[in-house]
């Protein structure tokens, strides 16, 4: 609980000290690990997600919020070939259980990440161009 409040507490400091004043000059933010990190990652690790949703109000919504699916199995691999973690393919399955029910419920768009890198890049930059048209 303690760590999800840190997050929280660290994110409406960042709205208030960068994303706020760089959309207010006009400039278009681009952020990873956002609201939705905390709610699949904490909620996955047992937290109530309504509280998380509920300590992290202060954060601006997102224009728009992609989700790059790739199967848990995937994540585990990369995971421990870059990092000295042991992350399980339990907590991966929760997590992307999370993540999925953020795309059906409509806050995130859904990307195949299963994909060549370049695939995905094309499909991410139609979606963000597709926004930004109709913005």
């Amino acid at each position: 609980m303690v760590e999800a409040l840190l997050f929280a507490v660290d994110r409406v400091d960042h709205v208030e000290s960068k994303i706020e004043p760089a959309l207010e000059s006009g400039k278009i933010v681009v952020s990873d690990r956002y609201v939705y990190s905390s709610l699949a990652y904490q909620g996955a690790a047992g937290l109530d997600v309504g509280w998380i949703e509920q300590i992290n109000r202060m954060a601006l919504p997102p224009d728009l919020a992609i989700y790059i699916d790739v199967p848990p199995e995937v994540v585990v691999k990369r995971m421990r070939r870059r990092r000295s973690v042991m992350e399980t393919l339990k907590n991966q399955r929760r997590v992307r259980e999370i993540y999925t029910q953020l795309v059906r419920e409509g806050h995130l768009v859904l990307i195949d990440g299963n994909r060549p890198a370049s695939e995905v890049t094309q499909n991410i930059l139609a979606v963000v161009l597709k926004r930004l048209k109709s913005a």
